[in-house]
């Protein structure tokens, strides 16, 4: 029988999250795990009510009772993970495969040139950005940002485009500069057919849509190019199964939560560096930054797009976790 214990965070964005969330606190829980082998492990629970979640209290209430959500049981193996490695006393990012990121813009409003200037002197090559609230001011800024910068683009619509506004959206980009967009992800709800004409216009990604997809009556040409896995929200396996089945690119994240959650999706992306180095595009494992900094971020190291190491055993934050005040569930 596993044996839970929580403790709740909050995270302080710096800007607006996106088109699903505005710039509020965050609330999730670091879980600690004893399996009946007296191993430990150390996961992240950061539910998104904006996606469908319930709310972390009642996620907590329910590992009391024995009832296990899909967030709570990818916390469980993602810790399992973690308690593996951690028993036998080594670091998870110990000759781990790097994996390059690409630089998380929620807000471009809030972004300045200068900014750009240094993310590029650390050696970025692509920047994610967060759209789907102003479409017109936002396509705007895209062919500004890349007529002035030869940075590698990609846009995050968060599902709040229209077949239509998203048509627009493209058709008002010089043509000569939408090559360097290197895909557009979740444009609108996802339907085969407006999603195959979607992808003409832009090579189109599959992140929050996934559940929605009818994978055994997929039939090529796909309507997508990449999926973005989320480890603390997806089947891993099923995710990568689907992208090798498909010849399908794959971009590993976090899910925006703690730097716990970060750790887990960057030893997930280092290890499938390792096996598809050819199918692992640039991932987003340094969402971190989009929070005010706390103990746990600032453990990190970080080098440039890439988070080289994070001290400890396992994934991590020792001396951290054995200082964080645990209640039992």
């Amino acid at each position: 029988m596993l044996k839970f214990w929580s403790h709740k965070y909050t995270l302080q964005p710096l800007t607006s999250l996106g088109a699903l969330a505005e710039g509020k606190v965050r609330s999730g829980a670091l879980l600690k795990i004893q399996w009946p082998d007296q191993k430990i492990g150390y996961a992240d629970l950061h539910p998104w009510p904006e996606l469908g979640d319930a709310e972390l209290d009642a996620q907590l209430a329910a590992i009391s009772k024995g009832h296990l959500s899909h967030l709570v049981e990818q916390s469980i193996w993602l810790a399992r993970k973690d308690a593996m490695i951690r028993s036998g006393g080594k670091n998870a990012f110990q000759g781990l495969a790097k994996v390059k990121n690409h630089f998380l813009i929620t807000d471009f409003t809030r972004v300045e040139d200068l900014t750009i200037e240094e993310i590029k002197k650390q050696g970025f090559t692509t920047v994610k950005v967060k759209v789907g609230r102003r479409l017109e001011d936002e396509a705007k800024w895209v062919e500004k940002f890349l007529r002035m910068h030869q940075l590698g683009v990609r846009l995050d619509f968060n599902s709040k485009a229209t077949p239509d506004s998203f048509e627009r959206f493209v058709n008002s980009i010089n043509p000569a500069l939408r090559p360097r967009i290197e895909y557009a992800e979740d444009p609108f709800a996802y339907d085969p057919e407006t999603w195959a004409a979607a992808n003409q216009l832009l090579p189109l990604a599959l992140d929050q849509e996934y559940d929605r997809v009818q994978w055994d009556k997929l039939k090529a040409p796909l309507p997508f190019k990449v999926v973005v896995i989320k480890p603390a929200r997806q089947d891993m396996k099923k995710a990568v199964d689907h992208a090798n089945k498909f010849g399908l690119k794959m971009v590993i994240t976090s899910a925006l939560d703690h730097p716990v959650g970060i750790a887990h999706a960057l030893l997930c992306a280092g290890e499938l560096k390792k096996f598809y180095p050819n199918q692992l595009l640039d991932c987003g494992c340094l969402s971190q930054r989009s929070y005010k900094a706390n103990d746990f971020s600032t453990s990190m190291i970080v080098q440039g797009s890439y988070l080289v190491e994070i001290p400890g055993t396992g994934i991590g934050f020792d001396h951290l976790f054995d200082k964080t005040t645990w209640t039992a569930l």
